[in-house]
């Protein structure tokens, strides 16, 4: 009986092994193709921003350069209602779009873990 299910188990490895490399087939392809939508989103913003000069994304944030230099420009603003407790919102409305995708996904995909930067049109860069 003992050797019956060692057999059994040994024909179940391989299938399960298998398997395992799907969903992480699956995992990584949903991550580049998110990594993907945050890239175009932010190239959108950044040519339809002429002040905005680079998008950089990495080490779990993200955010927006001017091209005059100076402060960053922050997704999100973090405010304080009647009852002393914070809350965030966009900083500008026509970030939400981009600021709704990464915050329903960041924590599946940890898009804002894989660092990437650019202009609206140089290369993306992703090493630096």
């Amino acid at each position: 009986m003992i050797v019956h299910e060692k057999n059994k188990q040994a024909q179940l490895e391989p299938e399960l092994y298998r398997l395992l490399g799907n969903v992480v087939d699956l995992y990584n392809k949903s991550s580049d193709l998110a990594a993907d939508l945050v890239e175009k989103m932010a190239r959108k913003i950044l040519t339809n921003h002429n002040e905005l000069d680079e998008f950089i994304m990495a080490m779990g944030s993200y955010f927006f350069t001017y091209k005059n230099g100076g402060a960053h420009l922050q997704p999100t603003v973090q405010k304080m209602n009647k009852s002393f407790n914070y809350y965030y919102e966009d900083s500008e409305p026509y970030l939400k779009p981009l600021n709704d995708f990464i915050g329903a996904w960041d924590k599946r995909l940890k898009m804002t873990g894989d660092a990437m930067r650019f202009t609206a049109k140089s290369e993306k860069i992703t090493d630096w």
